[in-house]
């Protein structure tokens, strides 16, 4: 058995403080006794002493007093005796004990003050502040939003926090009345859910972050049991037995046979993810289909329901999910159906600022302009045993094909031509004002949808359709659901798409018709912050300036009333120190339409990348004006490498950063989620200020203010230095980087509108209009080999 050295302590704790013993002087504490000592004479009687219960059980009878080289068998014995209570750091309760918040706090401080630096961590005050914060919303049972800037060490600070209360059972006896229908045992093993917005995050949680704290935990004493993890993910990037093996048959492509054979070797992961060398095309067909029906003659062995078996069991610690599957369980329960996830005590989101955008994904409505024409071709081509009902499901197929294109082709006559000199490439939301046609267009598909789906399942099944009927019955149906949400129109706010690269041969651009709920933070708040589960909403991007009535507000975290708290922790890096803030005094407004203002944004940018010898990125907010540059200063012959990072690109990323020093140009991406540590990226050139264009979201919303005044100051620049805080923090990514931001935007400039907002958001740098001072910082930073 082991001793742990944060364990004996000759100060009695305070559970101990004017208790007394019977049976001896107490000369030591340790796993929850006082071990006394009583001198009978002719010898030393030692008993533990519980010091919950004054119980006491003998240990040791002998005739001289213990010796200093005996104090660890004789506390060995104390852990193994029938009185011992938890160790002094021990998280772990038994069932039906419960934790008090002051021993998780006195846990959770010797964890970061003492434990990790022996194992290599430093003692970071920012990280234990955000912890003590994290704690203190769970035992309040509250929301927290929990802003931590890079480098504090947030996502340890949360699974620390979370563990040691879930292990603690701090809230096993209040967290019961939120789930009347579950057992007791379900009740005392509910997990901590933690959902984030990149496969990264989710990956390195798994596999790196908990088994790491699991070990130091376990060594310390602060856990008897390792923790355990599972990652969930949507039943598409999952493989199917039955669909690899039909698949395998005609499968030509060697990659593809090989990976696919891999897939269904014995133990063999069944994450699509881990399928290297499989195209993304075959691993939509070998993938767990949206309909796993019981009569899979597959099921008794199938490795994917296994799996969902174990990922539910009641032994898992923590359910790690990405936003959509968590939101996906929350609509599920909201609805009365079966959820996705077990019964969970506590939330953690985790690259929060993103939350947003999935919740509109999530709780909104889409529908392509494809969708149902490509189900009319596919409709027409099943076989029926009437000619009559085959007829008229082609016949109603087609209604409903004609009538989708009719609307999309009213929609489309006003949107801009992407080629046009007037349209803004910063736009990604257009108008769709749904009229009476459009409206009438929505419901007679809604309603043709229906008599397409009875005339479908009415049919008896034919075993030559190899179960395609039922695969278009279940899309027919979805865009049915969709469909219905569309024509209620008035309480949505609808908007028009196009995606990136959407061109598809022969068939045109794809235009997407979306809605969101115009009362979304309602809906948010009825399904998930007013049910009472301690949600942590974490980020390094949340607030403008520690102020987070931005968040609140879309997220409907204002209606709690009281029940959320805020926190902010600060960068620990030296920002004032390794970081030099360049605001351009000679840049005119930005308008990209300007040619002089193009030609100004080439010189700065020009300027810098010299004075900085490359290692720069040039972050814009509009493809366009970034072409425009590039071209500008590709005629000038920049003396390092270009690369430029166009929509959906990333491998330029990696060619960038081997290049040692060249310059990259990019927009979208990069503006967050990109991690290019070292001297690398030594200077970023945000060319404008991030502000949204204007969108029917934010004309819903500006609706909701007093005037154009107040919704600027209270939505519109806020949002502009949230991202403006998430642009600049791809500079700095460790304690040892140094570099330079650059602002082009005049309005930051000396008597610019917002110079002082955007200074109160950013880091604490220096500042300077010098690009002569830039040269001189890298010089000053750098080593000789940056400049070779």
């Amino acid at each position: 058995m082991h001793v742990y050295s944060n364990e004996i302590s000759r100060t009695p704790p305070p559970e101990a403080a004017g208790r007394r013993f019977a049976g001896g002087t107490p000369i030591l504490y340790a796993y929850g006794c006082a071990l006394l000592e009583d001198d009978m004479g002719d010898g030393f009687v030692y008993r533990a002493a519980s010091l919950e219960t004054g119980r006491a059980e003998t240990l040791s009878c002998r005739k001289t007093p213990l010796a200093p080289g005996e104090i660890g068998k004789i506390a060995e014995r104390m852990r193994g005796c029938s009185v011992a209570g938890a160790a002094r750091l021990e998280a772990d309760r038994r069932r039906g004990w419960q934790i008090s918040h002051g021993k998780c706090r006195e846990i959770l401080c010797a964890l970061f003050r003492q434990v990790l630096p022996e194992h290599g961590y430093a003692a970071r005050g920012g990280q234990i502040a955000l912890a003590d914060s994290i704690l203190g919303a769970i035992r309040d049972r509250s929301a927290s939003l929990a802003e931590a800037e890079v480098g504090t060490g947030k996502t340890l600070a949360y699974l620390a926090a979370a563990i040691i209360a879930k292990r603690g059972r701090l809230n096993d006896f209040w967290i019961r009345a939120l789930y009347p229908a579950t057992g007791r045992a379900g009740m005392e093993n509910m997990p901590i859910v933690i959902a984030t917005s990149s496969i990264a995050l989710q990956k390195a949680i798994v596999s790196e972050y908990i088994p790491e704290l699991s070990r130091i935990l376990l060594e310390s004493g602060i856990a008897r049991e390792p923790l355990t993890a599972v990652l969930r993910k949507g039943r598409e990037h999952y493989a199917c037995e039955r669909n690899l093996r039909s698949c395998l048959r005609y499968e030509r492509d060697g990659r593809n046979r090989e990976a696919m054979l891999g897939l269904l070797a014995p133990r063999a992961p069944i994450d699509l993810a881990e399928a290297d060398g499989m195209d993304a095309y075959t691993k939509r067909k070998v993938a767990v289909p949206d309909r796993c029906g019981g009569n899979c003659p597959m099921r008794d062995g199938c490795a994917y329901l296994r799996f969902r078996e174990r990922a539910m069991s009641q032994d898992i610690d923590i359910q790690v999910v990405n936003h959509n599957y968590f939101l996906a369980d929350a609509l599920r329960r909201a609805g009365g159906k079966r959820p996705l996830l077990p019964n969970y005590q506590t939330v953690v989101i985790d690259e929060a600022h993103k939350f947003l955008a999935a919740a509109r994904a999530m709780y909104g409505a889409e529908l392509s302009c494809f969708t149902l024409p490509e189900l009319k071709e596919r409709a027409g081509d099943l076989r029926f045993g009437r000619e009559s009902a085959r007829r008229l499901a082609r016949e109603t197929a087609k209604k409903l094909s004609d009538e989708s294109r009719r609307l999309f082709r009213g929609f489309e006559d006003g949107l801009p031509d992407d080629g046009a000199d007037g349209a803004d490439d910063e736009a990604t939301r257009f108008a769709a004002p749904i009229d009476g046609d459009a409206a009438r267009h929505l419901r007679n598909m809604r309603d043709i949808s229906d008599r397409l789906l009875d005339l479908l399942a009415s049919e008896p099944p034919d075993a030559a359709d190899g179960g395609r009927r039922q695969q278009i019955i279940w899309e027919l149906a979805g865009a049915r659901e969709r469909l219905g949400a569309l024509a209620r129109h008035r309480e949505n706010i609808c908007w028009l798409e196009r995606p990136d690269a959407s061109v598809t041969p022969g068939a045109g651009q794809e235009t997407l018709l979306r809605a969101i709920p115009a009362d979304l933070d309602a809906r948010l708040h009825r399904d998930l912050w007013g049910r009472g589960i301690p949600t942590i909403l974490t980020s390094g991007t949340l607030s403008a300036g520690g102020d987070f009535s931005r968040a609140k507000r879309a997220l409907g975290l204002d209606r709690l009333n009281g029940r959320l708290s805020e926190t902010s922790e600060p960068s620990p890096f030296s920002h004032r120190e390794n970081a030099l803030l360049y605001i351009s005094e000679s840049m005119p407004f930005p308008d990209s339409k300007s040619r002089e203002y193009i030609e100004a944004a080439a010189g700065e940018t020009e300027r810098l990348a010299l004075a900085a010898h490359g290692h720069a990125a040039a972050l814009f907010t509009s493809y366009k004006a970034m072409d425009m540059v590039w071209e500008r200063l590709k005629e000038r012959g920049l003396p390092f490498p270009m690369f430029r990072l166009d929509k959906g690109g990333v491998r330029e990323i990696e060619r960038f950063k081997r290049s040692g020093g060249g310059v990259l140009f990019a927009s979208g991406a990069l503006w967050e989620g990109i991690d290019i540590p070292g001297d690398a990226l030594s200077l970023l050139i945000i060319v404008k200020l991030p502000f949204q264009v204007p969108d029917p979201i934010s004309e819903h919303e500006q609706a909701q203010y007093g005037g154009m005044a107040e919704y600027k100051r209270r939505v519109v620049v806020p949002e502009m230095l949230i991202k403006l805080k998430q642009g600049f923090g791809r500079l700095i990514r460790t304690e040892t980087d140094t570099g330079v931001a650059a602002i082009l935007d005049s309005r930051a400039g000396e008597n610019g509108p917002y110079r002082e907002r955007v200074l109160a958001a950013l880091p604490d740098c220096r500042a300077t209009s010098s690009a002569a001072d830039v040269g001189r910082f890298m010089r000053a930073k750098k080593p000789p080999e940056y400049f070779g």
